[in-house]
């Protein structure tokens, strides 16, 4: 078959022609984030279904604090309503409750429309439920954690800090997301029936009560949350480099993995306590609703064992318990502390015993890491605000409000309980300075200076080399060249022992650490960070 003739004015190109870049036809294939800036760049070409599958354990455990606080227990209807809230009623306001986990406040109002005048009533709570919070993130943790094993294990690489940022940012947009729309769903809005006239109201009147919740705050700190959270697990590789790099941060990463392992503990056994006080005083309800709020029990007996000052008041408007304290004109104050009971149950000191275990976890902990001292000065930094953060979010404050009806302004009401900021700060640091810096030195006169055992480190390059934004180690860091360099996977945030004191090694420096021992003396685990298996 005859090719039909080219067209006219076709001529064939010259040898070694090629088109202009850019052109159709130079080989270029079609790159859709050409262009981009960085940032849009990494939110549109990367995977999001890591993001998304950490975040299903989180808003299970809110679903699933919802739908227990909504299963009806010991609910009695009133002589005045005979008919109760139903079960989506429940849930919506439910749900709105468990948001406050996450920061959100709950408001509950209610509008009474009766013979043409309308009354709005309703308070606003602020209280953090810890114990949801701290299920929300040790799921949000173990799904980051299991979603960051699988893909080391499939890639075999490091993650650097550039993809541990990328990953932190789209965890945490995607758990501000599923709070906005689980905030949006929250609430609830439900019209009892009145029957006859029981209490001064006609059958003109109507009720409407009103419950939801300030889901923008929960975005906020949802997303924080989420992101501090997905940095702290995505970037264990990049870093623990950091932290074997360099002498400081190795001490802090050190103090922080310390002093969070005694803050667990001490709030664990404080929140057991409360629960077991709560079960034993009170009926089984209150013993249920506690539940929510072990950690924020536990912590207020923490700090007034400690000595920081207790204070529970409302404004002149209060409805809340009369505490009979009779500072500033009105009835509803009380404040105590372990110093001054202001008459109430000398039981209270008993509270003293948990300061004293803190102060014990402290110093062994500092003592068994071997920590000199300026490691033990981070360790009680780090221990003091860690704690006095958890205590100021410990606290719960309500306020009230009211208009309409014959009232000519809006009334208002407030209700608070929380430890007194400056005695709470004061009682912290001393603590934690008794605990990290005067008993541990006693503890090594005592025990002949043994501590823990110091863990030699057998290596310090991963095999696949460090992550980038890192050089290769040297001889300058303790590790002659052409020397092999054996990794040992297994060694952990538990194998971690702390610094000792004297010289770091022959020339007395930070990096020189990282050869292990040499004299004798205990070494830093430069593996400050958990490796991956």
């Amino acid at each position: 078959m005859v090719p039909p003739p080219p067209p006219p004015g076709y001529a064939p190109a010259p040898p070694g022609y090629a088109p202009a870049p850019g052109t159709w036809g130079a080989g270029r294939p079609y790159d859709p984030a050409a262009g981009q800036s960085p940032v849009l760049r990494g939110l549109t070409g990367m995977d999001w279904r890591p993001a998304l599958l950490a975040l299903l354990a989180p808003t299970v455990v809110l679903l699933v604090a919802a739908l227990v606080a909504a299963i009806p227990s010991d609910y009695n209807e009133s002589a005045t309503l005979v008919q109760m809230p139903g079960f989506g009623d429940r849930y919506g306001a439910a749900l709105a409750m468990a948001l406050g986990a996450l920061g959100a406040p709950f408001k509950l109002s209610y509008a009474i429309h009766w013979r043409g005048t309308d009354t709005d009533f309703g308070f606003t709570a602020r209280v953090l439920p810890l114990t949801v919070t701290v299920l929300w993130l040790l799921a949000l943790w173990l799904g980051l954690r299991t979603l960051s094993r699988r893909r080391q294990a499939r890639t075999a690489e490091q993650m650097t800090r550039g993809q541990a940022a990328g990953e932190a940012l789209r965890t945490a947009l995607v758990a501000a997301g599923v709070t906005l729309l689980v905030g949006l769903l929250a609430g609830a809005d439900w019209s009892p029936y009145l029957p006859g006239n029981p209490t001064g109201f006609g059958r003109s009147s109507a009720i409407t009560y009103t419950a939801e919740a300030g889901w923008p705050q929960a975005v906020g700190w949802s997303a924080l949350l989420a992101g501090l959270v997905a940095f702290a697990v995505y970037g264990t590789d990049a870093l623990r480099w950091a932290a074997w790099r360099n002498r400081t941060i190795r001490g802090w990463a050190v103090a922080g993995l310390a002093a969070g392992q005694v803050l667990a503990l001490l709030v664990g056994t404080a929140s057991l306590v409360a629960f077991v006080l709560v079960a034993a005083n009170s009926e089984g309800w209150q013993t249920a609703v506690s539940s929510a709020f072990l950690p924020n029990l536990g912590l207020m007996l923490i700090g007034i064992g400690s000595g920081a000052t207790f204070r529970a008041e409302g404004g002149p408007a209060s409805r809340g318990p009369d505490w009979g304290g009779g500072r500033g004109g009105y009835p509803g104050f009380q404040e105590f502390s372990f110093f001054d009971l202001h008459g109430e149950s000398g039981a209270w000191r008993f509270a003293g015993l948990l300061a004293v275990a803190s102060v014990v976890l402290l110093a062994w902990t500092a003592h068994r890491r071997r920590l000199d001292a300026a490691d033990r000065i981070r360790l009680a930094v780090v221990y003091a605000v860690g704690l006095t953060l958890l205590m100021v979010f410990s606290g719960a404050a309500t306020t009230g409000f009211g208009s309409g009806g014959t009232r000519s302004d809006p009334a208002t009401a407030g209700y608070s309980v929380s430890l007194v900021f400056g005695s709470l700060l004061a009682a912290n640091v001393i603590w934690a300075a008794i605990g990290a810096l005067a008993l541990p030195p006693l503890l090594a006169s005592a025990t002949g200076g043994r501590g823990a055992a110091a863990v030699p480190y057998a290596g310090a390059v991963p095999p696949q080399g460090p992550p980038d934004g890192y050089d290769q180690v040297g001889p300058g860091y303790g590790i002659a060249a052409g020397e092999p360099e054996p990794y040992r996977p297994e060694a952990g945030v538990s194998d971690v022992i702390g610094s000792s004191e004297g010289p770091s090694g022959p020339t007395g420096g930070a990096d020189d650490r990282l050869a292990g021992p040499r004299d004798g003396e205990g070494r830093v685990d430069p593996s400050v960070w958990r490796d991956h298996p």
